[in-house]
């Protein structure tokens, strides 16, 4: 196929950025819809949204034993812990929701006193009912019809003590019950509350771990400083008794094996004791020496075991981590980086240099990650880098834990061999002095056991008389005055700016998977041909109103004047004449063939304009029908169909008898004629050819209108015995994939495409001098 192939290096990413402009610009109106259709709904949520109250808290934690890199991960899980919330929310009784009376907007605070719950209050809605008497009724409401009555009694009553009822407790304030209204009040699902709560509440932490800020958010500004305060207040509770309750159990513990401990030591001494009396024998100083080495050497060994049995045991918990399937999620993220912690801590590697610089730089970059979470988010660049970078220092980490346990699995070994010489060496001893070591080494190491678990014990016993860490509420919450959501018409255009841009994005979206062919930078860049034209689109609907013999005056009025008015469909079809005439490319043509990808593209039309232009140019022009199959010319110029070119093609008549004179003046049609089964073979018959040669002497031009390439080859047939092709496409219809795959029909054949004419391009594409003529 010879066609001009444009280079792509023309059509850079402005031109990308030019389509989506334009692509905005005429889907104006979905941009609108959708900015209409997120903006209306956003607007009316935010103004029927109620006012919001947040209350902050600070908690200030003073370590006197040095910062423990997990006690910010562990304390903030507690926080956030489903069994914590459900505490503070069954202490404060946040199940129960009072009802505004429509008149005035009603709070905890005046009503009630103190309210609280249990962890299974029966929910429902509830109605208080005061009478003149200063009695109450409380019943609960069924239905609409129904109530049943749960408590009544005297207004003082449950003004001076809590009314405990169905899970909750409410005791009235003094100053309604001077004055009682009504009051209806709904006791929600626990786990609603505890939901609803949990949603409430947030967290953030100070570069350093010791500072804690709790934020809460509510309807009611009081309710939110005493629920960030309270929150607060069982928090601090919560750790020191956490904390005491440790050091207890701890105690405990070790009391019980150093009882056990000594114990065993006060029979290993008595045991040795009555052998030493019952034996008048002694150890020498050598074998005492290998006796005493032995004990250090087996106190080595298990030491060196415990190290590298905890070692182990922290890997295989990041194995199982990784083999859970989790390892994407927050909690295991926040796991593994536990585990990493401990295993960076561990004692083992205290005397490190390589494990210490890991440690340090593991601690940096945590305290820098939250440092920037905490003011922005996970998804900031700069906390994604760190991450990153945590999780090369995580796998450093790993890899030596790795080695050491390897070094370690050796040094057990060596120590395994040197006790098993020097049991060895005391087995060689006669059986009395070998009992007397064994007892005497059995004795040590108990003596040793019991001596470490005594310094733990008393360890502990100190940390329950003094006091390692203060938790205290440095700040607390006071009541806010102003609520967080008080400019609503922000929030509201903020609503408007997303859906404006949600629009934009939606057209942009549409334009991206649209593959049809809009512009002429399409054309030059998908299709690789020039285009010789651009049409305007037009408006037919009242064309067909007409009958066949006067469309073509209607049409002929709109489009092309007989006196040249410089309308702009006229100087579009006169602009696509005169790039046909002056083709630097293929030079003077005289004959040429119309073709387009599918029905509907306005081949048809524009070929009839096309020879119209060529005729008023004083040209003795020839049109051809050349689509045998449904020619529609002899509709649009009044003339008949028959005889006409298949006719010609079949030999039943003369040339002379297929030429019609039409109204316009040097301009000739051969209508399409009688329909045929065969027009592909008669169109490339030697009857074609000899009509070529004729025309060709009579005529200056000669251009053929063929059926579309999806329905027929007959354009292909008859491009390969012209001068040049012209493919014809409708903007926005074309599809460009089609039109190159149809395109590829001509590569095969000696067929020369010109190029291409864009029929029905809106004013932004159509031919620069149009707007001269609307100035």
């Amino acid at each position: 196929m010879e066609s001009v192939f444009l280079d792509e290096e023309e059509f850079e990413e402005k031109i990308e950025i030019r389509r989506y402009f334009n692509a905005v610009v005429r889907r104006w109106w979905l941009v609108l819809i959708v900015t209409i259709a997120v903006t209306v709904p956003w607007v009316l949520y935010t103004l029927s949204k109620p006012l919001e109250y947040e209350a902050q808290a600070v908690v200030q934690f003073n370590s006197f034993e040095g910062n423990d890199p997990t006690l910010t991960e562990s304390r903030e899980t507690v926080l956030t812990s489903r069994s914590f919330a459900e505490k503070v929310v069954a202490q404060m009784g946040l199940s129960v929701d009072i009802e505004s009376d429509g008149q005035n907007q009603l709070s905890r605070r005046s009503l009630f006193s103190q309210v609280y719950t249990t962890q299974s209050p029966i929910p429902g809605k509830y109605f208080f009912e005061f009478n003149e008497n200063y009695s109450y009724k409380l019943s609960m409401l069924l239905d609409e019809d129904r109530k049943k009555n749960v408590s009544e009694g005297l207004i003082s009553e449950i003004s001076q003590k809590a009314l405990n009822v169905n899970g909750f407790s409410i005791q009235m304030a003094q100053n309604f019950s001077k004055n009682p209204q009504d009051l209806t009040f709904t006791v929600h699902p626990f786990r609603d509350a505890v939901k609803n709560f949990r949603s409430k509440t947030e967290t953030n932490w100070n570069r350093s771990g010791n500072l804690m800020t709790i934020t809460l958010t509510d309807e009611d500004p009081d309710l939110a400083a005493k629920m960030t305060n309270r929150l607060a207040e069982i928090f601090v509770e919560e750790s020191v008794s956490l904390k005491t309750s440790d050091i207890k159990r701890r105690s405990e513990l070790l009391e019980e094996q150093v009882n056990l401990a000594k114990s065993k030591l006060d029979e290993a001494d008595r045991a040795l004791k009555e052998f030493k009396e019952n034996n008048a024998i002694d150890l020498n100083a050598e074998q005492e020496t290998q006796v005493n080495q032995l004990v250090v050497e087996e106190q080595q060994k298990r030491d060196l075991e415990t190290y590298r049995n905890t070692l182990k045991s922290l890997l295989s918990k990041l194995d199982d981590e990784l083999l859970s399937g989790n390892g994407s999620s927050i909690t295991a993220s926040d796991n593994r980086k536990y585990i990493f912690s401990q295993l960076a801590e561990h004692a083992y590697f205290d005397n490190n240099s390589t494990m210490l610089l890991y440690r340090q730089k593991l601690r940096d970059e945590t305290e820098s990650w939250r440092a920037i979470v905490a003011s922005s988010s996970e998804r900031n660049p700069r906390a994604i880098s760190i991450d990153l970078d945590i999780r090369q220092t995580q796998i450093q980490i790993e890899d030596l834990a790795s080695q050491e346990i390897s070094l370690l699995a050796g040094e057990i070994r060596r120590l395994s061999r040197k006790a098993q010489r020097l049991r060895y060496n005391i087995g060689r001893l006669p059986a009395q002095q070998q009992r007397l070591g064994e007892l005497t080494r059995d004795q040590q190491v108990l003596e040793k056991q019991y001596l470490d678990l005594l310094t733990q014990y008393r360890d502990a016993q100190i940390s329950k008389a003094v006091e390692s860490e203060e938790i205290v509420i440095l700040d607390p919450a006071i009541v806010p005055e102003l609520p967080k959501n008080l400019n609503k018409k922000t929030q509201a255009s903020m609503g408007g700016v997303f859906g404006l841009g949600l629009g934009v994005f939606f057209v942009i979206l549409l334009e991206f998977f649209d593959k049809t062919v809009k512009t002429v930078n399409d054309v030059k860049r998908f299709l690789k041909l020039p285009v010789m034209g651009t049409i305007p689109l037009l408006d037919f609907s009242d064309v067909f109103d007409f009958q066949d013999s006067e469309k073509l005056k209607q049409i002929d009025q709109q489009l092309v004047t007989h006196d040249y008015s410089p309308t702009p469909i006229g100087e579009a079809y006169r602009s696509l004449r005169t790039n046909l005439l002056f083709s630097k490319e293929h030079g003077k043509i005289q004959s040429l063939v119309t073709t387009s990808t599918e029905p509907g593209d306005g081949k048809s039309f524009t070929t009839a304009n096309l020879a119209i232009t060529f005729a008023q140019l004083k040209t003795n022009t020839l049109l051809i029908d050349g689509d045998l199959r449904r020619g529609v010319l002899h509709n649009t110029f009044g003339l008949p169909k028959e005889p006409g070119f298949s006719n010609y093609l079949t030999r039943m008549v003369p040339l002379q008898s297929v030429l019609y004179e039409t109204h316009i003046p040097n301009l000739t049609l051969i209508t399409c004629g009688s329909l045929i089964p065969n027009p592909s073979e008669l169109l490339g018959s030697q009857q074609m050819r000899k009509f070529l040669d004729e025309a060709r002497r009579k005529y200056e031009l000669i251009i053929f209108d063929s059926p579309p390439l999806n329905a027929a080859t007959d354009a292909v047939v008859i491009g390969t015995q012209v001068d040049a092709a012209v493919m014809v496409i409708r903007a926005g219809k074309t599809n460009r994939e089609f039109a190159n795959q149809k395109l590829e029909l001509f590569a095969n054949v000696p067929a020369k495409v010109l190029g291409v004419i864009l029929n029905g391009t809106t004013s932004d594409m159509a031919h620069p001098g149009y707007s001269y003529y609307h100035y």
